[in-house]
C-alpha cells in the first residue's frame, strides 16, 4: 500500500498513528505477527480467568470463551486491521479526487491552449494572406515603375555618390550612347569618366557636389556633353536628384536623368 503525502490533492491525509512504521503502514508479516500475538494474549487471559469463574456447563463455557475472546481481540483487530484499512480507503479516495482534479485542470489547460493556437493560426493565416496581397501590390508597382523607367524617352541611371559607379541604368543608354546595360554594369566607376566629355567633366562633378549639399528634394540641372561608344559626343540636358541618404543624412545615391538637347528642342 502506498502512502499519499499530507496535503496532496483536495483532501489532506490524516497523521499516521505513532505505532505505525515510517511508511505509514505495517508490513503484512508484522500485521500477521501482531494479530497472532493479540489472539494469543487474549486466549491466555481467558484461560487464566476461566478457573476463577468456577465450574459451569460446557455450553456456557464455550459461549463465554468466545465472547471474552471477541472482546479482548477486537481492539487488536481494530487498530491493526480496520483502522489502517479505513485510512487507506480515505487516502485512495483523496488520491482519486486529486487525480480527477488534475485531469480536469489539464483538460481545461489543453482546451485553452488549443483555442489559443487556433486563434494564433487564424491570425497567422490572415497575416500571410495580407502579406501576399501586399507583396503582389509591391511587385505590380515595381513592374510598373520598371516599365515606366525603361520606356522613358531619356537616359535614367542611379549613381553612387562616392564611387560614381552606375548602380542601375535603363535601356536608353544603348539608344543614346551605344552601350548596353551589361557593359555599364561591368565597367564600374570608370563608365562615368568614359562618357562625360573632357570639357564637361568639371561642370558635371560640380553638379554632383552641389546636390550633396542641396536641400531635400531639390534638383540640380545643367548641360553636359556625353560621349557615345563610337567616340562622338552630344550635348545633353541633365538633372540630378538625391534618392538615397545615409543615417546621418548624407547623400548616398543620386538619380541621373539625361535628355539630348536636340530632342528637347
Amino acid at each position: 500500500m502506498s502512502k499519499i503525502s499530507k496535503g496532496t490533492g483536495p483532501h489532506p491525509t490524516p497523521e499516521a498513528p505513532p505505532y505505525l512504521t515510517a511508511t505509514g503502514y505495517l508490513s503484512p508479516v508484522q500485521l500477521l505477527a501482531l494479530t497472532a500475538l493479540g489472539i494469543f494474549v487474549a486466549e491466555a487471559v481467558i484461560m487464566f480467568l476461566m478457573p476463577l469463574i468456577g465450574p459451569i456447563p460446557i455450553v456456557y463455557e464455550a459461549v463465554l470463551d468466545a465472547v471474552m475472546l471477541t472482546v479482548l481481540a477486537t481492539p487488536f483487530l481494530y487498530f491493526l486491521l480496520f483502522r489502517p484499512m479505513v485510512r487507506h480507503i480515505d487516502e485512495r479516495k483523496a488520491a482519486e479526487d486529486a487525480l480527477l482534479y488534475v485531469n480536469a485542470t489539464l483538460e481545461q489547460r489543453v482546451k485553452e491552449r488549443t483555442e489559443d493556437l487556433t486563434r494564433s493560426n487564424k491570425a497567422l493565416k490572415r497575416e500571410v494572406q495580407e502579406r501576399r496581397v501586399t507583396d503582389e501590390r509591391i511587385r505590380r508597382a515595381n513592374d510598373f515603375v520598371q516599365r515606366l523607367i525603361e520606356s522613358a524617352p531619356c537616359l535614367m541611371a542611379t549613381i553612387d555618390i562616392n564611387s560614381l559607379k552606375f548602380n542601375y541604368v535603363n535601356g536608353r543608354v544603348e539608344d543614346f550612347l551605344g552601350f548596353s546595360p551589361e557593359e555599364v554594369a561591368l565597367s564600374g566607376g570608370a563608365f562615368f569618366d568614359s562618357i562625360v566629355g573632357p570639357d564637361s567633366k568639371e561642370s558635371c562633378l560640380k553638379m554632383v557636389r552641389d546636390i550633396t549639399v542641396a536641400p531635400l528634394g531639390e534638383i540640380v540641372r545643367g548641360q553636359v556633353r556625353l560621349r557615345d561608344n563610337s567616340g562622338g559626343d552630344a550635348l545633353y540636358r541633365v538633372g540630378i536628384v538625391v534618392v538615397s541618404r545615409t543615417e546621418i543624412g548624407e547623400a548616398e545615391e543620386v538619380l541621373f536623368v539625361a535628355t539630348p538637347v536636340d530632342d528637347c528642342a
